[in-house]
């Protein structure tokens, strides 16, 4: 041991660059497999936090082709199927929207989603109690809590029969705790929220309202074929249109829960089983390019060692041996390169390295993949010393000691192999993340059809919406402010909003229905086609988009619609959603809800939209609507943002992906580079007499630089040739998530090809240029 520290130590010092540069190299990649790792574990695990989860189904129904797949649910069915079939142990039907509310406690107000459902709607999911029992949401005014928010309201979980308000104390809105829940994991579907029943006779036997999501636990997986049979056939009974229904699958389906996590039913940014088969290579890719930088540098120091280990040799020391103690050593710098990785990975994740991924970074979090890392890491270093070590120890001794060795033809191929890998990885990711920047570009700078650039949105609180002409006659009149509406929803800031289906005898419509009031429109700068826009008094009225008018041709402005609501007007097409749809090809309707939406009473005033002047100190703007909406909710924080900050929340996922695979790439490009850095160190070594003689001939030093980079040219050709068609696969693939995509131009290949390629050239020109312009005479006078 002492022998084997002593050789590391001596050769740390004598080769001290490529030691770091191995080192480093060797801990970022191990860094970059760790937390690339950490959203694997996290997307493939996902739901699995559940007792018996492969019991546990989401019904996913497909209607009719207008509206897709989708799943939503009306409150009977379940009803109905609870008793139908002995294989049936559960059924938990949640509303499909979960709300961000204000709670008071002893006082204190916080904020907490709310998760509502019928009855123990908890059943289905098997909580862990820790308190009290889940039965208790069978009771009117209960709620149970999760662990941390029992915490966050109370600082301890003994908190059975304590009192919570929704909203303020003064609200008269009181709910008793029936018990406390442990924790689910984050990666988890229903995740720690407030549960909350709803009241028992909402929607009871309403077919009409598909408002909920509906899971079930089975007494096994294999009877799930025999459920969706079932399914159809209450369908069936209550939809008699529906007996020509044939093919099941086309009409209904049971998702496994595993699988839900990466179903775009319900939610088109989900994950993607093919994203994370991509994440895992990438992250192996990484490792392997850093291993191969490895053994570059181990035999571009084979020059200046193998003198020093044939001595060895010729004092007695075996080749086994030798081999053994050179693998070691990789071993060991293998294990440094690991401990490295662990501090990068603690450092970084509070300076943006967590915002790359959905799973915490914490190192203690991820045992098993710590010990993964770990075992890689010796592999690698196994992997990275074998062939070096076999390599330096093949010489004759007499022929080293006389200095008579050079260039094997086999290991040059082989190292032009494992360049060609790192060159091939390069392109591959630069041109499969420029088809991604690409498609960012294209959605920031599409024409939405309305001025998203002039519009900042923030949330309204009850006392805002209770006293909406107030608070639009207040933002008006700060400076900078041309025009305030209020909406139920935020435009472009969602895939689905409420889709309805209205009918009258023979005509039928179906329409995403967007909730706003008079000045909307003006305000967010969309033009009117046909008919007019809305004026102050209007109730009950819709004004659809151009695309409904061509699908619903005789929908008429003055006439009604099939609920009697009176169509105003027609407006452009406007991409109202994301670009996972066409929204060219969707039809909606604005409506300013009246009498006949009496129920909303000012609950759907959720958002301000507010247009402001160009050339105006956006901030200062910001800070002045913040104050000013804090004289209706003191102290209360309305989120103002700008659109591109919506934008950004839509596409996080995407936007998510993009970065991971940027920074990665980027790391993978400078690995690579200094991997091409250490095989010309190699050849330069071995090549200097060649050099000399070059130039005692009359070659010049461009011409010996020619020499050197016309090899890696080809190869640099060869690689690009070979990784374009990959990279324009990973691009493509994303792009598939898109329903509107950006064309992708030759330009992304011709760059990506470029930069490579220069990078490279700049670094075999830095590192070959001393040997070209070495004396001759000290090149050959050994010779």
């Amino acid at each position: 041991m002492k022998t084997l520290i002593r050789n590391f130590s001596h050769t740390f010092r004598r080769f001290f660059t490529a030691s770091i540069l191995n080192i480093l190299g060797l801990s970022i990649a191990f860094a970059s497999f760790f937390v690339i790792m950490t959203q694997v574990d996290y997307d493939y695990n996902f739901n699995k936090g559940y007792k018996d989860y492969e019991k546990i189904f989401r019904i996913e129904i497909n209607p009719n082709p207008d509206s897709g797949w989708q799943l939503w649910t009306p409150r009977p069915l379940c009803e109905q199927l609870q008793s139908a079939s002995p294989y049936i142990k559960s059924i938990s039907q949640v509303e499909s929207y979960q709300s961000e509310d204000e709670y008071e406690v002893n006082g204190n107000l916080f904020k907490a989603t709310t998760c509502t459902g019928f009855g123990n709607f908890l059943e289905t999911f098997q909580p862990e109690m820790i308190n009290g029992s889940a039965d208790a949401l069978n009771q009117p005014k209960t709620v149970l809590l999760s662990e941390s928010t029992a915490k966050k309201f109370f600082g301890t979980t003994d908190v059975i029969g304590q009192t919570i308000f929704r909203g303020k104390q003064a609200d008269n809105n009181a709910w008793t705790i029936g018990g406390v829940y442990k924790d689910y994991p984050e990666n988890s579907q229903i995740r720690n929220w407030v549960m909350m029943p709803k009241e028992a006779d909402t929607d009871k036997g309403n077919w009409k309202n598909w408002n909920y999501i509906c899971y079930m636990r089975l007494e096994s997986p294999s009877a799930a074929p025999e459920i969706e049979k079932l399914i159809l056939q209450i369908f069936v009974k209550n939809f008699p249109e529906l007996e020509q229904e044939s093919d099941i699958s086309q009409f209904i389906r049971l998702t496994p829960l595993v699988d839900a996590h990466f179903s775009t039913v319900g939610n088109k940014s989900a994950s993607s089983r093919t994203t994370l088969y991509l994440l895992i290579c990438v992250s192996f890719l990484i490792v392997i390019i850093a291993t191969i930088n490895f053994m570059n540098f181990s035999l571009a120091e084979t020059p200046m060692r193998i003198k020093s280990i044939n001595t060895q040799k010729v004092l007695g020391a075996t080749t086994r041996s030798l081999r053994l103690t050179l693998i070691t050593e990789a071993m060991l710098i293998s294990f440094i390169a690991f401990i490295l990785a662990l501090i990068w990975v603690a450092i970084l994740k509070d300076f943006g390295l967590q915002e790359l991924v959905n799973a915490q970074l914490t190192i203690t979090e991820h045992p098993m993949l710590l010990l993964a890392t770990f075992c890689l890491s010796l592999l690698m270093g196994l992997m990275a010393g074998l062939y070096p070590s076999y390599y330096v120890t093949s010489f004759p001794p007499a022929l080293v000691l006389k200095g008579s060795f050079g260039l094997s033809p086999q290991g040059r191929i082989l190292r032009t192999v494992l360049v060609c890998i790192q060159f091939f990885v390069a392109y591959m990711l630069i041109i499969g993340v420029g088809i991604m920047y690409l498609q960012s570009r294209y959605i920031r700078t599409s024409d939405y059809g309305y001025d998203k650039d002039a519009i900042i949105v923030g949330n309204m609180t009850k006392e805002t919406q209770s006293q909406t002409d107030a608070v639009v006659g207040e933002l008006s009149q700060i400076p900078g402010v041309k025009g305030v509406a209020v909406s139920e929803f935020i435009l472009s800031s969602a895939d689905n909003y409420m889709h309805w289906g209205r009918s009258n005898g023979d005509k039928y419509i179906q329409f995403d229905a967007f909730p706003v009031d008079c000045r909307y429109l003006n305000v967010m700068g969309i033009h009117i086609v046909e008919g007019r826009s809305f004026k102050p008094g209007d109730e009950d009225v819709y004004i659809f988009n151009e695309f409904t008018r061509k699908k619903y041709p005789w929908l008429k402005v003055d006439q009604p619609a099939p609920d009697d609501n009176l169509v105003i007007g027609f407006c452009e097409n406007i991409k109202y959603s994301s670009f996972r749809n066409d929204d060219t090809n969707q039809t909606m309707a604005f409506l300013i809800p009246g009498k006949k939406f009496a129920q909303w009473e000012w609950e759907w005033r959720n958002f301000v939209n507010v247009r402001i002047s160009a050339g105006v100190d956006k901030v200062e703007v910001i800070r002045s609507l913040q104050k000013t909406m804090e004289k209706f909710t003191p102290g209360h924080d309305f989120n103002f943002r700008f659109m591109d900050e919506v934008l950004d929340a839509n596409y996080r996922n995407e936007l998510r992906f993009t970065k991971q695979i940027l920074l990665f790439s980027l790391i993978a490009i400078a690995i690579s580079l200094t991997g091409v850095f250490g095989l010309t160190m190699f050849e330069s070594e071995y090549r200097k007499k060649e050099i000399g003689i070059r130039k005692i001939m009359g070659s010049s030093t461009i011409q010996i630089l020619y020499m050197f980079n016309r090899r890696y040219i080809l190869i640099l050709a060869g690689c690009f040739i070979v990784a374009a068609p990959f990279g324009w696969w990973i691009g493509q693939h994303w792009l598939q998530g898109f329903a509107e995509k950006t064309p992708v131009t030759p330009w992304i290949f011709i760059l990506s090809f470029l930069l490579v390629t220069l990078i490279t050239m700049i670094t075999i020109t830095i590192q070959s240029w001393k040997n070209a312009n070495e004396n001759p005479a000290n090149s050959i006078k050994t010779e």
